[in-house]
């Protein structure tokens, strides 16, 4: 199982690396954060599931690959991806240690309606909300164009952005996603 998570450069073309199955934090315990960052940052994610195997899937059939869909947050290691960016080098280091990503409990993409809307807390703060049917479409796209280079396999998942902001994650505070009334996930830091 591996984490392919989709990246909008600010010009060109979206572009694609992998987290590994121990990127994925135990929603059990608490967000520790890592001694080797002084600002871990959290970016809003939608995560599709992939249901079945698919090499060089066409737009049109995307829609077949995948049955579930969740949200989550994506943790980098913001001065080290900096760092890392500004010496023209990878930045997976910053963004694929374990634990790097929070998932939301998945729910069936044919149970969504159109006026579906989660929305983020910290603190129990509400501070985003964010309409499902303005990110869905952007799924079979991602999909067919991840599927021209590797194989997705059942159980993979799809990180897409639902937006470009990396909020700050500081010890002390709680995290969390609600569609309608059902959590789909809670995490403390410390």
């Amino acid at each position: 199982m591996k984490i392919v998570h989709i990246h909008f450069p600010s010009s060109g073309e979206p572009v694609f690396y992998i987290k590994p199955d121990t990127a994925l934090h135990n929603r059990e315990l608490p967000l520790y954060i890592p001694d080797f960052t002084t600002d871990l940052r959290g970016q809003l994610v939608l995560l599709a599931k992939i249901s079945k195997q698919g090499k060089c899937v066409s737009e049109r059939f995307a829609s077949k690959y995948y049955e579930q869909v969740s949200v989550g947050l994506s943790l980098t290691a913001y001065d080290q991806w900096q760092q890392l960016q500004a010496e023209g080098l990878p930045w997976e280091e910053a963004t694929s240690f374990d634990g790097a990503m929070i998932v939301g409990n998945f729910i069936e993409k044919s149970s969504l309606e159109k006026e579906m809307t989660v929305i983020f807390s910290k603190n129990n703060i509400p501070f985003q909300s964010i309409a499902l049917q303005d990110i869905l479409p952007k799924v079979p796209l991602v999909l067919s164009m991840v599927s021209q280079r590797v194989t997705l396999r059942t159980g993979d998942l799809l990180a897409i952005p639902l937006e470009s902001i990396f909020y700050p994650l500081e010890g002390e505070t709680t995290w969390a996603a609600l569609l309608q009334e059902e959590k789909l996930f809670w995490v403390e830091v410390k």
